[in-house]
């Protein structure tokens, strides 16, 4: 732990990146003043991300602001802690699972040598490079967080079951239950992979306990609980699915590819997991992989034939190992089960290291059981521990190198685009930083400037959908006051309209329709026109980002055309799509009353009050209320 702390320390730098200002920074809920249960409950379930909000690690990203403030340094503390504290139930979950396995095979695996590979492994998750992001990276506290109710659950499954296996036992029970019915909520609430806990404890039992208990009665109880926490919830999703498929699909109206090719890419993907998660190279991780060729179908390219035999032949053999290796097996079978949920239909962006933060221990637990356990010869006692902490030492090494880069973020998005120079995100976010870094002097800026033109164009011209790069380069020209070149505005106008809109062109679009209506740049009422009707002729502008953009579009037939009437039909029109956001419906009702519409804004904010069941909004509607026959100003 202590040389883990060593290792992260110098990527501890004073900066957010990428999704943290959605999702940290720009979230106003967060900043609370007290810790008062109404104050908390409102934190808590004012994020954005999932589809259940995941309240548990929001509200850990509002404890942080009330104790440090706005402060990405205090953000990356408190998750290298969780990963601290993640690296010792990572050890509980290992020596516990490896007292299962002495239990059902014999102690032909002394308990001495159990806690030996228990802290080899513990030791190597800790300091692996491919967890880095999960700790450096605040917003993915979400998957620490989630993690470690999982890692408890296991722990909590495994002591109960071990004292049920041969004995009755009241404690073992509630060991059980707690697995369930607390730790899964509680997991599934940081972020919804820690749904597959039930998986994880079921891959547990049928390994290494195949339901034995003390009596044939509990036998039956303990089948009734994986029955109701696994085999109902799967049936549900897969009804719900059969009959409501939208769930799914709507994902893939932003994306630039189908549930067929993220599926057959994905495949490619996992063995990219494993590469990184035996062999770390520097030049392989990053924050951002979009750089990764999509698969069209199994032959384009070649290698997704041979990855997809290579998993179901990865998966069969780990099967019929069961019995006569479980240990190995289990390993094999928890990383493919711990990407089931992120790899797999849900259209989710395609690459991500933090999915391995759970799977990786089933890998460490193969190499590492390998190399210490009871099959290893006599001759080789020294130099297979010798081997292993050679192994723990490399990966704190180039932990170590990735952390120092990250410590500092001209360094670290370099470093980005260095290794991944054909990534469109890597590349806006050097361009940005560029476009963002005041100059000191005319030379300086024009130099900054020029830096972030070439990788806006450079983003722009990785792929004919991509929208970041040319509006990168359209709002830093026009804050800048340098001119806009001619195929600019078409080129964007017709990749928004006939390319699906992603979330980042949404919010984009928003940013400029604000930059416009407040007169913070020299963009024109043509120039955001164009674009945002360009957006609303795209059928594949839908729910939410529908929503906003006719938001956006209303302010703008107010600001600029002064078009009351036009302006009302499509507020109302971007209520209309998302009844249940009620941050939505409060923005609905500022517009209303801000167009003098009181008598409606009115009747939307009871029916708002109705609808707001765990009074979130009471506040803002009861100021709302008291200023609706006052408001006079226009927006």
């Amino acid at each position: 732990m202590l040389l883990t702390f060593a290792v992260y320390f110098p990527g501890l730098g004073a900066f957010f990146m990428f999704d943290d200002t959605l999702n940290i920074v720009d979230n106003p809920h967060l900043k609370i003043a007290s810790l008062a249960p109404y104050t908390l409950i409102k934190a808590a379930f004012s994020g954005g991300a999932g589809i259940l909000a995941r309240p548990v690690s929001t509200l850990s990203f509002a404890l942080d602001y009330y104790f440090s403030g706005m402060k990405p340094e205090a953000f990356k503390l408190t998750n290298l802690f969780i990963h601290l504290l993640n690296g010792v139930a990572v050890f509980g979950f290992m020596r516990l699972l490896l007292e299962a396995h002495r239990h059902d095979k014999g102690a032909a695996l002394s308990a001495q040598r159990a806690g030996l590979i228990s802290a080899a492994i513990a030791a190597a998750w800790l300091v692996h490079p491919l967890n880095l992001t999960s700790v450096l990276y605040p917003v993915q506290r979400m998957t620490s967080l989630a993690a470690l109710f999982t890692l408890l659950g296991l722990c909590s499954f495994l002591l109960g079951r071990l004292a049920t296996s041969q004995r009755a036992s009241r404690w073992g029970w509630a060991g059980i239950g707690a697995s369930f019915l607390l730790l899964t909520p509680l997991a599934t609430l940081s972020k919804e992979s820690g749904a597959l806990l039930p998986l994880f404890l079921l891959l547990t039992e049928l390994v290494f306990f195949r339901f034995r208990t003390a009596t044939p009665r509990a036998a039956v109880v303990l089948k009734w609980c994986f029955g109701i926490a696994v085999v109902l919830p799967v049936l549900v999703i897969v009804l719900y699915t059969l009959f409501s498929p939208t769930w799914i699909t709507n994902a893939y109206l932003t994306r630039s590819f189908t549930m067929g090719q993220r599926l057959m890419t994905e495949t490619r993907v996992v063995w990219l997991y494993l590469q990184m998660a035996i062999a770390p190279s520097i030049s392989t991780l990053g924050l951002f992989h979009d750089d990764l060729p999509l698969s069209t179908s199994l032959i384009a390219p070649l290698s997704t034939l041979w990855a997809s035999a290579g998993l179901l032949a990865l998966a069969a053999g780990a099967l019929a190992l069961v019995k006569r290796q479980p240990v190995a097996a289990f390993g094999v079978l928890f990383f493919l089960l711990g990407h089931v949920m992120e790899s797999t239909a849900i259209g989710l962006e395609l690459v991500h290291e933090h999915r391995n933060y759970l799977p990786l221990i089933g890998l460490l637990l193969v190499v590492i059981y390998f190399l210490l356990g009871p099959s290893a010869r006599v001759e080789n006692r020294l130099l297979r521990p010798a081997a292993v902490a050679g192994i723990i030492a490399l990966l704190a090494g180039v932990t170590f190198l990735r952390a120092t880069a990250w410590g500092d973020p001209f360094t670290m998005k370099n470093s980005e685009v260095a290794h991944h120079p054909d990534s469109i995100r890597a590349n806006i976010d050097l361009a940005s930083f560029y476009a963002a870094t005041p100059g000191t002097s005319q030379q300086e800026a024009q130099s900054l400037y020029d830096d972030a033109y070439k990788h806006y164009a450079k983003a722009s011209s990785l792929s004919p959908s991509d929208t970041l790069g040319l509006f990168g380069l359209i709002t830093m020209s026009l804050k800048q006051g340098q001119p806009l070149e001619a195929p600019w505005l078409p080129v964007l106008a017709a990749r928004i309209e006939h390319f699906p809109v992603s979330p980042d062109t949404v919010n984009s679009l928003l940013k400029l329709e604000r930059c416009f209506s407040e007169k913070q740049c020299h963009a024109t009422a043509d120039m955001v026109e164009t674009l945002l009707t360009a957006a609303l002729r795209n059928p594949t502008l839908r729910l939410n980002n529908r929503a906003q953009i006719l938001f956006a579009w209303s302010g703008f037939q107010l600001s600029a055309k002064n078009d009351v009437e036009a302006a009302t039909r499509s507020a109302i029109e971007a209520g209309d799509l998302i009844p249940n956001d009620l941050e939505a419906q409060v923005q609905l009702i500022i517009l209303l009353m801000n167009m003098h519409q009181n008598e409606v804004a009115a009747t939307r904010l009871h029916a708002l009050r109705q609808r707001d069941r765990l009074h979130l909004k009471t506040d803002a509607l009861d100021a709302l209320e008291a200023a609706l026959p006052k408001i006079t100003t226009a927006r």
